[in-house]
């Protein structure tokens, strides 16, 4: 049965509306809500995720998506890429994703983050295609900067996405504190954007002790100690971290 994906778009076009940060980190809940989680309640599993992100319903249009996560990839200069999510006229309703394993072989943070940003662009960029089987989509992700400093709309729009869908705001809070309180690491309460009613890590946090956290919850969730880094910022987790 095809995941359910809803967000506020034009009905005729089928493109987004503009989209906030938490209306981005909304759509994501649903996707991973749809994801089986055996081994870890924290990390996705890839091939979980390709697995629920096969079929989707996208605002009422059915999306299937086929995977390659093995071939080597480049772009029409010839220049290997990490990435391509594209549409084919001929295959109406079809995404054909692919990731460059030899660009992500050992770096399993990388092939997931990798994953979570093409379904990105499924979700958003792909439905304008369905109801227009001539036109032709092509997105090419260059390399790993591409995951934390895009330059188009559509891939920041992916990526906010993806850390949500990867590092939710809510869950990723409930870890901080948990692992902070182990670690008698002092948290305030200040304004942020993670699970209501829980505290913050304090502006004084020594940079030792944010690093060993850092750490933790990059393992916890299968990601990299930097995209811990990104998402702790977004959500707000930190005094003084507002940006």
């Amino acid at each position: 049965m095809p995941a359910p994906i809803s967000y506020p778009h034009i009905p005729d076009t089928a493109q987004p509306l503009p989209l906030a940060a938490d209306m981005l980190w909304r759509v994501a809940a649903q996707l991973r809500a749809a994801v089986t989680r055996q081994q870890s309640p924290w990390a996705l599993d890839p091939d979980a995720l390709v697995r629920a992100a096969s079929h989707l319903d996208v605002n009422g249009r059915l999306i299937t998506a086929t995977w390659d996560l093995d071939r080597p990839l480049r772009d029409d200069t010839g220049h290997d890429v990490l990435g391509i999510c594209e549409t084919d006229p001929q295959l109406p309703g079809v995404a054909l994703v692919s990731v460059n394993g030899a660009m992500v072989k050992g770096r399993p943070d990388l092939a997931l983050s990798t994953i979570a940003h093409e379904i990105g662009h499924i979700v958003f960029d792909v439905p304008g295609t369905v109801d227009q089987p001539a036109r032709r989509y092509r997105a090419i992700t260059v390399g790993p900067d591409c995951l934390s400093k895009p330059q188009a709309q559509s891939e920041r729009r992916a990526n906010e996405f993806m850390g949500a869908l990867l590092v939710p705001p809510h869950a990723l809070h409930l870890r901080l504190v948990q692992c902070a309180r182990a670690e008698g690491v002092r948290m305030v309460h200040a304004p942020h954007r993670g699970r209501p009613g829980l505290r913050v890590l304090a502006s004084e946090t020594h940079p030792e002790a944010l690093a060993g956290l850092t750490a933790v919850l990059a393992g916890d969730f299968g990601v990299s100690d930097r995209f811990i880094a990104v998402r702790l910022r977004r959500y707000r987790l930190m005094v003084g971290d507002d940006r």
